[in-house]
Parts: C-alpha cells; sequence; structure tokens
C-alpha cells in the first residue's frame, strides 16, 4: 500500500450566488491510499459561515487529478433546510448535508475508486456544482486541497530461504535444587522438598521421550556447591551429588549408562558474583571485592566471614547458597523432519521441533503480509534469534508492517548478503534516504536480487513526484 498524507488544508470554492472563502469549507486530516485495486480517500469536511438559500443546494465533489486525466468520487450534496426534506422525500441515496445561515457542519468523508496507472502522484481536488446539474467540470471549478500528493512506494520484498538443517539437535534444560543431609551424596526422594524438585526433571524427560517425533541423544548433569565449608570437601559433594542423580535417572528410565555424562564444580563463585551484583544487598561492594581476590577459595571465604562481624555471611548462608547448590541438567535430542502441512500444525504448539527451512515452507502456505504469514517469521526469529536469515525476514515483515525501527534492529543481525543488502536498500527507500537506498539497491541488482531493478523503479517514481 502507498499513501498520501496532508495534515491540514484549506480549500477555496467559488460558487454563483454563495460566497465561499478558506473559512467557510475546510478538509482537514486528508488520506489517499492504495490498497490492493482501489484508492481510497478519507478526509474531515468542515462548513461554516455558508449562504445557502433554504430552496437551494450545491455539490462539492472531490476529484483526483493529474494532467489531463480526472476521476470523480462520489460527491457531497449541501442543501438548504427545504431542498434537504426534499430530497429525503424522494429518497435521495446519495451524502447529503443540511445546511442553513450561520450554520457549523462537519461530517467524516471518505469513498474508494478503482486503481489505474496515472494515479500515483496524483493530485486530489475538490470541485463544485452549484446547480447541480453534474456537467462537464470547467478548471476555474476544481480547486486543490493541496498542489500534489505525495507517493509512497510499493515495495518488493525479497524473503530468503534458510538453508537446510541436516539433522534437528535441540536440547531441554533446567536446574534441580536437591535437598540432601549434611555431608551425603544421597538422594532421598521424600526428604524436603525433592519429590518437587525430581517430579521436574522427569516432566523434562517425559516431554522428550514420550514424543514419538524425537529421539534423546544425550543427557549431561553438572553439580554445583556453594562456597562454604571446605573447598576439598565441596569439590566430594558436588562430584556425588550429580553422580547420584545420574544414577536416579538411569534407575527410572533403564537408559544405556554412556548416555548421561556428570561434571561438577565444587564452589559457584561465578554464580555468586552474578547474584550479588545483581542485588542492593548491604556492604554489596565489599563482598565483590572478596570474591574477585586472586586466592585460594578458603581463604576467600574466611574473609567473607570477617565482613560485618559476619552479619553479612549469615546473610550470604540464609538468602544466597541454598541457590548455588543445584544440579543443571540439559537433555539433548534430536527430530525428523516435517513437511508443510505437519509444520503448520507443529508451529503453534511446539515451532522448537522446526527448522527455519520448515518455517519457510510453512510461510508459503499464506498469503503474503497476512497475519498468519508475518506471525511465521516472528516466531523464527523468536527462537532463532542469532541467525541472520531468521532477522532479514522479519526484518522484512517489520517493513511490510511500517514498523521501521525494528526493521533497523533485525538488519542489524541480518549479515550482508545480497538479500540483506537489498532488504537495507528497501528500508532506506521507505524511510527517505533515498541516495543511500540507490546506492545498495543497486548493489542488489548487480548480486542478481530481481527485486532490486522494480524497487529501483520504485525510487525513481517517488523523486519524480
Amino acid at each position: 500500500m502507498f499513501t498520501f498524507v496532508v495534515a491540514s488544508a484549506s480549500v477555496d470554492v467559488a460558487v454563483a450566488n454563495v460566497s465561499v472563502q478558506a473559512e467557510n469549507i475546510r478538509a482537514r486530516e486528508l488520506q489517499v491510499s492504495k490498497n490492493g485495486d482501489d484508492v481510497e480517500v478519507s478526509f474531515r469536511l468542515s462548513l461554516q459561515g455558508l449562504d445557502v438559500k433554504s430552496n437551494r443546494s450545491f455539490l462539492l465533489t472531490p476529484v483526483l487529478v493529474k494532467g489531463d486525466s480526472l476521476c470523480s468520487l462520489p460527491p457531497v450534496m449541501v442543501a438548504g433546510r427545504r431542498r434537504e426534506l426534499v430530497n429525503r422525500r424522494n429518497r435521495y441515496k446519495g451524502i447529503m448535508l443540511k445546511y442553513g445561515k450561520d450554520d457549523k457542519v462537519e461530517t467524516d468523508y471518505s469513498a474508494k475508486v478503482e486503481y489505474r496507472e496515472w494515479m500515483s502522484g496524483a493530485s486530489l481536488m475538490i470541485a463544485s456544482d452549484y446547480c447541480g446539474c453534474r456537467g462537464t467540470l470547467l478548471e476555474q471549478e476544481r480547486v486543490p486541497v493541496r498542489k500534489a500528493v505525495l507517493y509512497r512506494p510499493q515495495p518488493v520484498l525479497v524473503f530468503a530461504v534458510p538453508a537446510a538443517e541436516p539433522v534437528k539437535v535441540r536440547e531441554e534444560s533446567g536446574k534441580a535444587y536437591l535437598d540432601f543431609p549434611v555431608n551425603e551424596t544421597v538422594i532421598y526422594p521424600d526428604y524436603r522438598n525433592n519429590g518437587e524438585e525430581l517430579e521436574k526433571i522427569r516432566a523434562t524427560i517425559d516431554l522428550v521421550k514420550n514424543d514419538t517425533n524425537t529421539h534423546i541423544t544425550h543427557i549431561s548433569i553438572h553439580g554445583y556447591a556453594s562456597p562454604e565449608g571446605n573447598f576439598a570437601n565441596n569439590g566430594r559433594l558436588a562430584g556425588g551429588r550429580a553422580g547420584a542423580l545420574k544414577q536416579y535417572v538411569l534407575s527410572q528410565y533403564g537408559f544405556a549408562e554412556d548416555i548421561i555424562d556428570v561434571s561438577s564444580t565444587p564452589e559457584d563463585w561465578q554464580g555468586l558474583r552474578r547474584w550479588v551484583e545483581a542485588s542492593q544487598m548491604e556492604f554489596r561492594n565489599e563482598v565483590l571485592k572478596v570474591i574477585d581476590l586472586d586466592m585460594e577459595e578458603d581463604a576467600k571465604n574466611y574473609r567473607l566471614q570477617l565482613l560485618n562481624e559476619r552479619k553479612t555471611y549469615n546473610f550470604l548462608l540464609d538468602e544466597v547458597y541454598p541457590s548455588l547448590r543445584r544440579s543443571d541438567y540439559v537433555v539433548r535430542y534430536t527430530v525428523r523432519a516435517f513437511n508443510a502441512e505437519e509444520a503448520r500444525k507443529l508451529l503453534k504448539v511446539r515451532p522448537q521441533l522446526l527448522s527455519l527451512e520448515e518455517m519457510y515452507a510453512v510461510s508459503a502456505t499464506y498469503a503474503p503480509g497476512s497475519e498468519e504469514f508475518n506471525e511465521v517469521f516472528d516466531i523464527a526469529v523468536r527462537l532463532f534469534p542469532h541467525d541472520e536469515t531468521a532477522n532479514l525476514n522479519a526484518a522484512l515483515v517489520a517493513i511490510g508492517e511500517k514498523n521501521y525501527i525494528r526493521a533497523g534492529r533485525y538488519l542489524e543481525k541480518a549479515g550482508n548478503s545480497a538479500e540483506a543488502i537489498h532488504a537495507r536498500g528497501v528500508l532506506c527507500l521507505m524511510t527517505g534516504r533515498y541516495d543511500e537506498a540507490e546506492t545498495l539497491l543497486k548493489q542488489a541488482a548487480h548480486a542478481g536480487i530481481e527485486g532490486a531493478v522494480k524497487n529501483l523503479e520504485q525510487l525513481e517514481m517517488v523523486r519524480e513526484n
């Protein structure tokens, strides 16, 4: 769609026996736009201070004009009080405003006509016909609402086909905060909150294992302990507790033992630093300085205990360290390929199982620019936020929706392919940076992007208008 917009405009109309000045008739909030095969015109028509006799009427007719070509839109009849009654009695079907001396009338006008090629860059004028005879419009009777209408290009958007993903590898992950008795590495399912934590792990595995479209290939478990206590003992606890979780999973599912690998971090100082840095805790900076000291972990732990007569350390023990004692787990799996119909169904429920290529196939089943079409590429860029093709296609959707700021953000991550250069040229075209647009579109055309030639033609039309 291209849109012609005039924020406010005045109209001077000379009509026999009627004195009309700029303040008598105003056309405000004018919009002329091409939508599909039609041109739509709308504006706010205001009438004030007209001297219309009770038994007379006249027509105001919006007219699209370019050179010798013109196209009249449905007129507005302005009728005196008696004439308005007569017309209604005769079932007049057009737009009619009743008007008396010194009245003030406002109405919203909208109409559409079939689009013709000459209308690009046309002017919108208002013609007057006092007698209502609808004869040939004379030049002096046409008064421009604005000298020229702005032309808005209709860019050709060239979407990129994503590369095929030979094997779709996906993963589900989570964190298990299991409780253990002091110094023990045995999992007791009924101990404290362990039942709920173990259920979370089983739910993650079941989501993949029970899906006939997927196959589990590997499970990783990484155990962490918090920094209090002896470093060597914490290393034993972190590794032993992660190993205990591996044995629990094997007992529940009967996986081959080599499908699960286990690793551990004796004390999660990095996790502690992230928590403290993001917090507003008392003595925050002092704690960070201790964490960053280049010394053995047991010595740093002792330094933390000295802060604020152990008050700060006790706060860490109660509020922070429990969240550091955990096992992170990742379930990796492969996914079979889907046809377009299967992919369209999955897009609504488990889009993470689809490849970008499969999502692109789904988009081809919808009309370009439709809500469903745009949604496919919005989902794609959310699932693959760093993929250049996903960002490029999302940028094109944003351009089509006239969200040029968002389009620019996506294009920053779209790479430097010929398609990306073309998209940047289109964005420049739509945001008035015509010299940049010309340079980029010519580069794209030289690289063989077919739509670039058509967009260069659009650029020339913009400059002509």
